[in-house]
């Protein structure tokens, strides 16, 4: 025997209705679905916990693998430009980046050399400009098959000397409000 959680009428211990008031004896809905909703909250954070974050700041040296797709620097050359008519503006140098895209996706990826973007040690972000005073293969755009890698090189004119440089990489820079990784330039 138990007593009715309503009227406190001794009922049976299995009644899942009182007969003197006929009241139900189970749990309320309500906290049946506290109890789901809490549930599911605790089960969603112990599950999403186990991801893994992805690093975002990189060394010049590093190779970035991001989606399938590894990005790395193949060199980084300070000049004052190589002739009369191709000269940075006074007191900058130019920064000529040599960039390589791994495709190891199983898909056909599409890059674009605006992607890049250069941050100084001002906090001033720049678009690559179009220096082309030498003969470098300047990375455009394009797309890249499955397996298929390119180099290419972005140019930016910075202030002497700046040892605070990063250059940023955005997965879709009109779209993306932060940059996807970074590397340190020596």
């Amino acid at each position: 025997m138990k007593k009715c959680k309503h009227c406190q009428t001794e009922i049976d211990a299995k009644a899942k209705v009182c007969p003197n008031c006929r009241k139900k004896q189970g749990m309320p809905v309500w906290l049946i679905i506290i109890i789901a909703i809490v549930a599911i909250i605790v089960i969603s954070s112990i599950a999403g916990g186990n991801e893994e974050k992805f690093e975002t700041d990189y060394s010049q040296s590093d190779v970035v693998t991001y989606n399938d797709v590894n990005y790395s620097i193949i060199k980084v050359e300070k000049t004052k430009g190589s002739n009369e008519y191709c000269e940075p503006s006074e007191g900058k140098e130019y920064v000529k980046v040599t960039v390589r895209i791994e495709n190891n996706s199983d898909e056909t990826i599409s890059y674009n050399g605006l992607d890049w973007q250069m941050i100084n040690a001002n906090g001033v972000e720049d678009a690559w400009g179009s220096y082309t005073c030498d003969d470098d293969e300047t990375l455009s755009s394009g797309d890249l098959e499955k397996g298929g890698h390119i180099e290419g090189v972005l140019v930016w004119e910075q202030n002497i000397g700046d040892d605070n440089l990063r250059l940023r990489y955005y997965d879709n820079v009109l779209f993306d409000e932060e940059y996807t990784f970074q590397f340190k330039l020596d």
